[in-house]
């Protein structure tokens, strides 16, 4: 499949970006061409240090948006509305998938839902009816993503309200090697979902350890 990563060049959509480009054609995204084209080249590179074939571009956030049948909106929380809207009429028939999670920081980290419930939520309050949105990614930890050595052996749990949609992203969460996708429901659970990217990083820091993730048994 061809998938745009928006906001690729940061450090959920690097793993996303090297993982997914051993099976499908990838294209990082931003607001700056040239922000784009260097981080794909620097992606290309760590592919064939690794023996694989480097072949992701790099365009424009909208110019991503065109060329791709499935739009990762790996941006942060702040900037999430005006980037969807940035790219509002390439949209039609595709599939966006969300792993973005509204939060704070100090020491430690809080869950700040906006009005809807969650970021999910307030993506389909604002984009044009018909747009699929799937939601999911939300506890992958970057640099284990991002280190195509580590086995992961993760779980993660995709939300969506449309089925087609809701498993095209479950193949691609298995494609990214070592992690099962399980049927978490309906966007409305997404804030549960979303819920655990904080718990996941407090647990972290608290505990001393490597960035975690989750696994059910």
């Amino acid at each position: 499949m061809k998938i745009a990563i928006l906001g690729g060049t940061g450090d959920i959509g690097e793993g996303l970006a090297l993982r997914l480009a051993l099976k499908h054609d990838v294209i990082v995204g931003s607001r700056e061409e040239a922000k784009a084209q260097e981080a794909a080249e620097k992606y290309n590179n760590v592919l064939k240090e690794n023996g694989f074939r480097g072949g992701i571009k790099g365009m424009t956030n909208l110019e991503a948006t065109k060329n791709a049948q499935i739009i990762i909106l790996a941006v942060k929380y702040q900037v999430m509305i005006p980037t969807i809207e940035s790219v509002f009429d390439e949209l039609d028939n595709k599939i966006v998938i969300t792993p973005i999670v509204p939060m704070s920081k100090s020491r430690l980290c809080a869950y700040t839902p906006p009005e809807p419930g969650s970021a999910s939520r307030q993506l389909c309050a604002v984009l044009p009816p018909g747009i699929r949105i799937v939601s999911t990614f939300h506890t992958l930890p970057a640099p284990r993503l991002a280190d195509l050595k580590d086995p992961l052996g993760f779980d993660l749990i995709v939300c969506a309200d449309d089925e087609e949609a809701k498993m095209v992203a479950m193949k691609l969460a298995e494609d990214l090697g070592g992690v099962r996708a399980l049927d978490g429901g309906s966007l409305e659970e997404a804030k549960l979902v979303e819920s655990l990217t904080p718990l996941l990083i407090n647990l972290a820091i608290k505990n001393k350890t490597k960035p975690l993730s989750i696994k059910f048994v």
